[in-house]
């Protein structure tokens, strides 16, 4: 099914597709009334639920005319209601609105004309992305508002730099995860881990790591001579990391151990208070990354927050 076609079969459609129905249905008060979507819905049930003849209902949301503000947020992740859909195809990336989600008889969805196309194969990475995005918008953890303050810094500085030219954003970007646990949520002292999970194309373990590594210019590139690693601000050793991604590997595991207590330092520690009395960074492979970790853990949503894009190879 091509962009621009008329639905004939409601089973050629999938998740992210958008359709230029007029109109879903809403509440005002305590009537039923329309909701007008002149820039049509996209669809958010799940694809095998779209197909299947036994389901006779979707879930969709409006397409809303997004401000350049609206589009930013929702695509760092500031408005997770609010679903970024990705150009494809030379065309415009699109913003919904998931707050006005409703359910719709698939019925309607015939004749009417294919307006976008978000992700292609049901399978390919883009498909996932989109039904992870959808997902975590209703399934989010209920941070405590007591604890949010604590990694409010961090969050900004993910939102802001994410998918941008500084090397702070370039580093986020290679990172797979960021995990938080707790040692409990419900009273003031809580003790939190941060986790920093990132692939092991970019980062090798401790035990692997040279024992005759030292930091010195032969072994780290564009190092100044009098630089010291211990206690490096944040921004000038995401740049150091960004120029040796294809070099060394002890030189990048040691970078990153710097990056993960750099977040500490200027991220975390300056908000400690009596609600969080400790906030410590752990970095580990995503093969490290164990089921048990993943329980224990909830996300902030770097998925949300940072698109993938291309890793940076140097400065």
């Amino acid at each position: 099914m091509e962009i621009g076609d008329a639905v004939e079969d409601v089973g050629s459609l999938r998740q992210g597709d958008v359709i230029d129905v007029a109109w879903i249905p809403a509440v005002a008060g305590k009537s039923a009334d329309k909701w007008e979507t002149p820039l049509g819905v996209v669809i958010l049930s799940q694809t095998c639920d779209v197909v299947q003849v036994t389901k006779r209902n979707c879930l969709v949301a409006p397409i809303i005319e997004a401000t350049a503000a609206e589009i930013s947020a929702a695509r760092k992740g500031r408005s997770p209601l609010l679903l970024h859909l990705p150009a494809m195809n030379g065309g415009n990336a699109l913003v919904a609105d998931m707050g006005c989600a409703a359910s719709i008889p698939k019925d309607v969805l015939r004749g009417r004309q294919l307006v976008s196309r978000t992700a292609g194969q049901d399978s390919e990475t883009g498909a996932r992305s989109l039904g992870l995005r959808i997902g975590r918008a209703f399934n989010r953890f209920p941070f405590p508002d007591e604890v949010y303050p604590s990694f409010g810094k961090l969050r900004s500085k993910v939102q802001s730099s994410a998918n941008g030219s500084g090397a702070f954003g370039a580093v986020i970007d290679l990172v797979e995860d960021l995990r938080v646990s707790a040692d409990q949520w419900i009273q003031e002292g809580r003790k939190l881990t941060l986790y920093i999970v990132v692939p092991t194309r970019y980062l090798i373990v401790a035990e692997d790591a040279d024992p005759d590594w030292r930091w010195a210019v032969p072994y780290v590139i564009g190092l100044r001579g009098s630089e010291m690693i211990d206690g490096m601000a944040l921004t000038r050793v995401s740049e150091l990391l960004l120029k040796n991604l294809q070099g060394d590997r002890t030189t990048l595991l040691r970078l990153w151990e710097e990056w993960a207590d750099a977040v500490r330092r200027e991220l975390l520690a300056p908000a400690l208070d009596a609600e969080v009395v400790a906030f410590e960074v752990t970095l580990l492979t995503d093969e490290e990354f164990t089921l048990a970790n993943w329980k224990r853990t909830e996300s902030l949503d770097l998925e949300v927050l940072s698109n993938s894009v291309a890793p940076v190879q140097g400065h």
